[in-house]
């Protein structure tokens, strides 16, 4: 199941959550507009997320591939995902699944570069090549380019979709 390694990112937060429990009360209408709302706030996410792949300090080849695999989810909050079982071909000509990329290229790994001497024959995945570890950050790593740029983005992305929200209810409220 490895192959398949996504990454999903997606507002979670209190103030969220009590919003959509409130949006439940609502018509159908109401939800396929926030539905609406939070697709396009992910679609600008998606697009910053493939330019920040472009800027990668590490393998931006790699991170080009695992930037094509990223998607959006039509849900009420604004939803990506990166990675999946979609298949590229590496410099040696194996095609290798992008899910087993998407962490590596995104957080490093602290294998030395010389990975080829470590390598047994018959290891399929012994051979990616992957940056050097991220710097720490709290209790895990910083990463190189999904999660900063994510979290720069994400007091734009609450903001544009609470207020996207409560346009959404008030407009509910005068047609009711």
């Amino acid at each position: 199941m490895a192959e398949r390694q996504n990454i999903n990112f997606r507002l979670d937060d209190k103030e969220v959550s009590a919003i959509l429990r409130a949006f439940r009360n609502l018509d159908k209408e109401a939800n396929t507009r926030l539905k609406d709302l939070s697709r396009n706030i992910a679609g600008d996410m998606v697009l910053e997320l493939k330019n920040a792949a472009r800027g990668a300090p590490f393998y931006s080849d790699q991170a080009m591939e695992v930037a094509k695999t990223i998607r959006l989810a039509r849900d009420r909050v604004p939803s990506v995902s990166i990675g999946g079982a979609r298949r590229f071909t590496n410099r040696r000509g194996e095609r290798v699944p992008v899910g087993l990329i998407v962490t590596g290229s995104e957080f490093g790994s602290v294998i030395p570069r010389q990975r080829e001497r470590f390598k047994k024959p018959n290891q399929s995945r012994g051979g990616l090549q992957f940056p050097p570890r991220s710097p720490r950050l709290g209790r895990g790593n910083r990463g190189w380019w999904v999660f900063p740029r994510l979290r720069r983005l994400q007091p734009d992305i609450l903001r544009r979709w609470l207020e996207g929200a409560q346009d959404v209810a008030d407009e509910w409220k005068r047609r009711t």
